[in-house]
């Protein structure tokens, strides 16, 4: 749901926000943010400068071009002018820019906007990968829910009305998380036999009944 407070929260984390009350205050935190919403002109130079300035040294090492320029797939980008890019090519580049500071948390909201599913299922596995290797945590406010199967170890649910109230709900195992989301929304996943991922079921099919039955509305295997 839209407009419950999620981009907020994110901010506030970050350090672009205040609460209205209270303080978030972690100095001793190194953050490395990617908003919601891009501006190319925000972002002068080549796709090349942009991505040196954030990885500093890292940019020319092996592992830098493995986990983050192929998986992404912003090589062929490298030359060209940010402000030239499309949505989605905009969109990578952010995210191999967020990716490529060294920090200890990684906040990103919405990596999945303006990309196709492989793309989105590459930012996964490369927001894994990165953040498993140097042993960080990455805080991912995403809708989509085969990016955030991929992507989470734990979620939080957000619940309120829109343009109104919110709340963040306590971090739950991936399992119980998205338990709890699919039963607010009356929906049931089930895993697809061949490409493993998520699949809604039909409602009032045989699975969509038992699981609702049983109240596991995440597939369980």
């Amino acid at each position: 749901m839209n407009g419950i407070g999620k981009t907020t929260f994110i901010k506030m984390l970050a350090g672009v926000e205040t609460p209205d009350e209270g303080a978030v205050n972690n100095p001793t935190l190194r953050v490395s943010y990617k908003p919601q919403y891009i501006s190319q002109s925000s972002v002068p130079g080549t796709v090349e400068q942009v991505l040196r300035k954030s990885a500093g040294e890292k940019y020319g090492e092996q592992w830098f071009t493995a986990e983050v320029i192929d998986p992404l797939h912003v090589k062929r980008m490298l030359e060209r002018d940010v402000k030239v890019l499309s949505g989605g090519e905009l969109q990578r580049v952010a995210i191999a820019e967020c990716l490529s500071r060294d920090s200890d948390i990684y906040l990103l909201d919405e990596p999945s906007a303006y990309l196709d599913v492989e793309e989105r299922l590459a930012v996964a596995r490369s927001i894994r990968r990165i953040t498993k290797m140097r042993g960080v945590t990455a805080f991912v406010v995403e809708h989509d829910i085969v990016t955030q199967d991929f992507i989470a170890d734990k979620l939080m649910v957000f619940t309120g009305e829109a343009g109104k109230s919110g709340h963040a709900g306590q971090p739950l195992s991936l399992e119980d998380g998205m338990n709890a989301f699919l039963e607010q929304m009356g929906v049931t996943f089930r895993r697809d036999a061949d490409t493993k991922r998520p699949r809604v079921n039909k409602p009032g099919s045989r699975l969509d009944r038992e699981q609702k039955e049983s109240r596991n509305y995440y597939y369980t295997s």
